[in-house]
């Protein structure tokens, strides 16, 4: 399930990814993101909260989602790649913020506008200023 955090004029989103991920899930996101680039913004910055990594320690990230919801949502996310921007990663795993750090520099190469980020859970105000540098 994804809930919205918080709601920006700008071209920001910042969601919560809460134990199971659906369809409908990855329908909202599309149009949450789409509704954005229809305002004119070349990119949009996003915050992705993840409460639980237990998902990942047992290495099984198909458990708590969906496959239609995962596959529609990986699909549509490689098809837009080149529209985010900055890109914040809100959890309390150590491994969490390790992929951020390699994906940061390896996807740079494919995006150049992308900037992840890594942000502990006890930093989200921290993690919502960095989507949100110009508010």
């Amino acid at each position: 399930m994804i809930n919205q955090i918080k709601q920006f004029k700008k071209n920001a989103l910042a969601l919560e990814l809460l134990e199971t991920f659906t369809e409908a899930d990855a329908l909202l996101i599309e149009q949450l993101f789409e509704e954005k680039l229809k305002e004119g913004y070349k990119h949009v910055n996003i915050l992705i909260k993840v409460k639980d990594m237990s998902v990942l320690k047992d290495m099984s990230v198909l458990k708590d989602m969906d496959l239609k919801g995962f596959i529609q949502g990986e699909l549509w996310g490689i098809k837009h790649f080149g529209k985010i921007g900055r890109c914040a990663m809100v959890s309390h795993s150590s491994l969490m913020d390790s992929v951020v750090k390699i994906e940061n520099k390896v996807l740079h190469f494919f995006n150049s506008a992308l900037e992840e980020k890594y942000f502990d859970h006890t930093q989200l105000d921290e993690a919502l200023k960095f989507i949100t540098p110009d508010e």
